[in-house]
């Protein structure tokens, strides 16, 4: 497999950039504003029984990501609700979030969920994750739970339906990236099915995101829900990352590139220039002692 960077990512979600004839709204990859990696997605590619676009439950406007401090801060913006959507030919009567995955290996999806190198979020404590509870997983492998959700086969599948309006925000689906899955049915990672859990997520809402310096509407996304989560930074190391989240049945989906900078480890204290002239002054009165001494054991 080509191993991705995030240069080649970026280069891809620019090259991919559109505005859809439908809603007038674009597809942007990779924005920052005010600090935060914004990744705003198609706002009509959302399927639900027959609609599509901003009418639909499952549309997903955007995802955002903030560094501050020793905490990472994520938002999303979509008409799903954190709980999802009650559909009866769900096995559980219900259709809510995927997780949320972290990929730092520099390999497309299905290289990185083989050899279990994969971060996940578990944020939606409702949904069909393999785990039992929230929080941040490594060692992650990944499945797909689109089939007892009532959800699109594949990728493709997918593609047929939102036509040129498909997006996954920073990434096309036909990108590199998901390649493997593309055509392959009910495989696509959208669900954790085994991790290590290494931290907890405490959940934000809207107003808390707001006062972070989160801001959808600058992009013109109007989900009807925002909502966000946060965890400590040194949970996930320090390199190039590609994020993703699909909805459980795949009828809609968002990729974020990005880069969280590596964590500064705990440097020691640096003596005063007072103190370094004292220790060398222990210095040399230890060495003029020792001189001493051996030049008496000499005589």
């Amino acid at each position: 497999m080509k191993t991705l960077t995030l240069n080649n990512i970026i280069k891809v979600a620019a090259a991919s950039i559109c505005i859809s004839a439908i809603s007038g709204q674009a597809a942007n990859a990779g924005q920052m504003y005010n600090g935060v990696n914004y990744a705003i997605d198609s706002f009509a590619d959302g399927s639900d029984v027959g609609v599509r676009g901003a009418n639909s439950s499952y549309e997903f406007y955007g995802m955002a990501i903030k560094e501050a401090g020793d905490k990472v801060y994520i938002g999303i913006n979509s008409n799903l609700a954190l709980d999802g959507e009650s559909y009866h030919r769900a096995a559980d009567k219900n259709i809510g979030y995927g997780d949320l995955f972290f990929n730092f290996s520099g390999d497309n999806l299905k290289t990185a969920n083989d050899s279990g190198n994969l971060f996940g979020i578990r944020f939606a404590g409702t949904n069909d994750s393999g785990v039992s509870e929230t929080g941040v997983f490594s060692n992650v492998v990944g499945q797909n739970v689109a089939k007892e959700n009532a959800g699109f086969r594949h990728l493709k599948h997918y593609d047929n339906w939102a036509k040129s309006d498909s997006s996954m925000a920073d990434l096309d689906t036909t990108d590199e990236y998901f390649q493997d899955y593309y055509r392959q049915k009910h495989s696509v990672t959208n669900s954790i099915a085994s991790g290590t859990k290494i931290g907890d997520i405490a959940m934000l809402d809207a107003d808390a995101l707001s006062g972070l310096g989160f801001d959808f509407g600058h992009f013109n996304a109007t989900g009807t829900h925002t909502f966000g989560f946060s965890f400590d930074r040194a949970l996930l190391p320090g390199a190039d990352y590609i994020a993703h989240l699909f909805a459980e049945c795949i009828n809609d989906g968002m990729a974020i590139a990005g880069n969280l900078p590596a964590v500064s480890p705990v440097s020691a204290s640096v003596p005063e220039p007072a103190s370094i002239m004292g220790l060398a002054a222990i210095g040399i009165i230890g060495a003029s002692g020792k001189l001493r001494k051996r030049k008496q054991a000499d005589s």
